[in-house]
Formats: structure tokens, sequence, C-alpha cells
């Protein structure tokens, strides 16, 4: 005879965990969403390229604080955020694709070189992350996006070193100023809560 756990406790607790995680993702995407609409408001150059993304830095911070499973929810906000702002479903993919990995391997070398949610507890993980923001994960971004909307013809080549300059500086910006305030308030919530 089974055991009644097979069938009770066991799915319940599957389906009630799936539901969170699925509950996880789509408040992320539609923060980044909304976030990403504002920013996109100050767009002057290109309606794609900003001076400030703040949505670097959310991605960022959540994925230090929560971990890599929740990029979905980065990629769906970043995709949804770009389709009804300028481009195709291709540069749409292409620019979710970027943002994505911009977070994820941002938060891998953070987490690596620089003590994750901890670099900012001393002033050399303060330096080590803003150079990692400021080289290898913002560079991925810049170049995925404004390179798909080049190829695509949604902007001009003439125009590719002016759009990149801002779209870099603007999720550099982001990261450099929306993720502390993430990793740290959320160390903060953690702490408040006993986690």
């Amino acid at each position: 005879m089974l055991d009644e756990k097979t069938f009770t406790d066991y799915p319940a607790t599957d389906i009630r965990r799936r539901l969170k995680y699925i509950i996880e993702l789509t408040s992320i995407a539609i923060i980044y969403i909304a976030l990403a609409k504002l920013s996109l408001a100050l767009a002057s150059i290109h309606p794609s390229a900003t001076p400030i993304w703040p949505p670097t830095g959310f991605a960022l911070g959540l994925v230090l604080l929560l971990g890599f499973g929740i990029s979905p929810g980065i990629f769906l906000g970043a995709f949804v955020a770009n389709i009804t702002t300028a481009g195709s479903i291709g540069t749409s993919l292409a620019i979710a694709t970027g943002n994505t990995l911009e977070s994820l391997v941002g938060a891998y070398l953070i987490n690596r070189w620089s003590n994750g949610c901890s670099t900012f507890d001393t002033p050399a993980g303060v330096i080590r992350f803003a150079l990692i923001c400021f080289i290898p994960s913002t560079i991925i971004s810049a170049t995925l996006g404004v390179g798909s909307l080049s190829v695509a013809g949604y902007a001009d080549w003439s125009d590719f070193r002016s759009i990149w300059t801002t779209w870099w500086i603007g999720d550099l910006a982001g990261a450099l100023v929306i993720t502390p305030a993430i990793v740290l308030w959320g160390i903060a919530a953690g702490h408040a809560l006993g986690i």
C-alpha cells in the first residue's frame, strides 16, 4: 500500500514552491518594466538609450540577493519593456539577452572576486564592485543592444558610438547607484526579519 504522503504532502509543497517562484518572477518582471518605462522618458539620443538605467541596478542587486534563478524574470521584464518601446521581436530578444547577461555576469564576478553581497563592507570591495560594473558587465548590454538595433536598421551606424556610450553610461550609473541601495536594503531587511 502506498503512503498517503506520496499523493498529498509532496505535490502540494511542490505546487506551492512553483507558484511562489512564478509569482516572484512575475513581480520582478513587472517592476523591471515599470523602472524601464520611467527611465525611457529620459531618452534623448535614441528611444532605447537613456543616461541612467535603474533596471540594471535593480537586476544586479536582485541576482546578488536572490541568485541566478531569477534571471527569467529579468529577461521577461526587459523583453516586454523593449518590445513596447522600439524595435522588433528580434532586437527586443537581443536587448533582453544583453540585459540579463549583464546582471548574471556582474553578479558572478562580484560573487567570485568581491565577496558577493558583502562587497560594500570594505573600500576595496566597493572599488572591485565599481570596476566590475565599469568594464565587463555593462559593456555586454550596450554592445548587444546597440548592435542589434544597428543591424536591424533601427539605429544608424553613424550614431553607433554616441548611442553605445549613452547606453553604457546609463547602465553603469544604474548599477553604481541602484545596486548598493538594493543590496544593503535587502541585507538590512533580512536581518530585521531574522533571515
